[in-house]
């Protein structure tokens, strides 16, 4: 395995899922009112933004292709998957519900795990 892949793909995953399994597990039954509005309805689009980036560029890594870095292309590509899913997954998926507020938590996540990328990158 690369160890590209490893430092940035791999270890930001496995993180963005422990804090996406506390979020269900402790803390959306421990809090009420808007942050539990903020928990149960955005903190997973937002982590699954970070997550798409993580696997993607982690693809790339395992295909000895450049990840991408610019805020543009991972723009289009986080913009592009969180459409496909507010607005083609309700389509067929009858207990989906279409939110464009979910589109921007995809990409918020997106770019800040390209900041994170970013700051890797430089160290």
């Amino acid at each position: 395995m690369k160890a590209a892949f490893k430092t940035r793909c791999l270890l930001p995953a496995v993180v963005i899922a422990a804090v996406y399994f506390c979020n269900r597990l402790w803390l959306l039954p421990h809090t009420s009112g808007m942050s539990h509005r903020l928990l149960a309805w955005y903190l997973g689009d937002f982590l699954a933004g970070a997550l798409m980036l993580c696997i993607l560029n982690g693809s790339l890594a395992m295909g000895n292709r450049p990840p991408l870095k610019g805020i543009l292309p991972v723009s289009v590509f986080l913009v592009g998957c969180g459409l496909f899913w507010e607005v083609v997954t309700p389509l067929y998926l009858p207990r989906s519900v279409s939110d464009p507020w979910d589109v921007a938590a995809v990409w918020l996540g997106g770019m800040g795990m390209l900041a994170v990328f970013s700051a890797l990158e430089r160290r």
